[in-house]
């Protein structure tokens, strides 16, 4: 047995952000699936765990962490890797992890969520695509001359913002118009320990056909 257990779902983008972590970090980690699709996570049995019935879960010895950026923090603090080096770079990384729940988790997520499985283009959409506009409009500025998000290089920043932008064509937007964006995520993807939801979190039957 590893000494980290994660429990998620590859559906799960917020999960993804701790497996991304684990496996560009080089943790070894068991993994526990908890199927969305038939409500495993409001199951008694889980909701010991994580009373919040979301996932991801991230056990550690006695330590159980629910919010997948307290993930982050903690796994670089733990391997000493893709984490900052003081306040001044905490700073900055804290900026991008922020982003990635007001624009992203706020915008772009949501929007993908009523293509895919809500009511379609309507008032519901309208209201999300404000921030998504806003904020694939910061970060496709941001990175003109960043190659990265924070700190000159790969960072936590990164991995809280990459899985929820992979659903750029998912939420309505042309990857041909977000240069930069996408050339960020093939340096991402190129990192050490890079590897899709499905490969780091394996779920029968997954994607759907």
């Amino acid at each position: 047995m590893a000494d980290y257990t994660l429990c998620g779902h590859p559906r799960s983008g917020n999960a993804y952000k701790t497996a991304l972590m684990l496996s560009m970090t080089g943790t070894e980690y068991d993994f526990e699936l908890i199927d969305l699709m038939d409500g495993s996570n409001l199951k008694p049995e889980y909701l010991q765990m994580n009373p919040l019935g979301k996932v991801p879960t991230l056990r550690h010895g006695d330590l159980i962490l629910r919010q997948s950026h307290d993930t982050l923090r903690y796994l670089a603090e733990q391997t000493g890797k893709l984490g900052p080096d003081g306040w001044a770079e905490e700073a900055r990384i804290g900026d991008w992890v922020g982003f990635a729940v007001d624009f992203f988790g706020y915008g772009l997520a949501r929007l993908r969520f009523e293509l895919l499985f809500g009511a379609g283009p309507g008032p519901v959409m309208d209201f999300f695509r404000k921030p998504a506009d806003r904020g694939l409009g910061i970060i496709e500025t941001h990175l003109v001359e960043n190659d990265w998000l924070a700190c000159g290089r790969p960072t936590i920043a990164d991995i809280a913002c990459y899985p929820v932008s992979s659903f750029l064509v998912d939420a309505g937007y042309d990857a041909a118009d977000f240069p930069n964006l996408t050339a960020w995520q093939d340096r991402f993807r190129a990192q050490p320990g890079f590897a899709t939801q499905i490969e780091l979190m394996p779920a029968p039957n997954w994607p759907p056909a």
